[in-house]
């Protein structure tokens, strides 16, 4: 039982001491900087107008591979992260602000409370609608990609 053990911890260090790859992401004007791990879900622009969207690989320390085409670092004009709760509440968040809005502004008209109500709506509204369209967006004139190996 105790070689079993032994065996089975050493196996077990194996793979936990294995190679990490990480995407790092640099803002240019400060030292803030995200790791986003191999295998995650991010979008991709490049320079050619193309868009890759899904999980990524990294081929080597230039370039990775996003729905297997081979993207290299300097190609890329705007990455943007997207996980899989983002994928599916953005589009929600962004039909319920809409739905805000338009009740705000069919209320405000009504009269006194209407403004103030309607007025409450389309403040609630506009932010439904705006933060899920631009967040999380890196383009290159203010970040720097590169590849880190643990």
């Amino acid at each position: 039982m105790k070689y079993l053990f032994l065996l089975f911890f050493f196996l077990f260090s194996i793979c936990v001491s294995s190679q990490n790859k990480v995407l790092v992401i640099q803002q240019l004007n400060s030292k803030f900087t995200k790791e986003i791990n191999e295998n995650k879900r991010i979008k991709v622009w490049t320079k050619d107008g193309e868009k890759f969207y899904g999980r990524f690989t990294i081929k080597d320390s230039t370039s990775i591979i996003i729905e297997e085409k081979v993207v290299l670092l300097e190609d890329i004009i705007k990455m943007k992260k997207k996980s899989l709760f983002g994928t599916i509440a953005n589009p929600i968040f962004i039909v319920y602000g809409s739905f805000a809005i338009i009740a705000g502004a069919a209320t405000v008209g009504t009269g006194a409370w209407g403004a103030l109500i309607g007025g409450s709506f389309i403040v609630a509204g506009i932010p439904m609608v705006l933060i899920p369209s631009i967040s999380n967006n890196h383009p290159m004139q203010d970040w720097k990609y590169s590849i880190k190996i643990e």
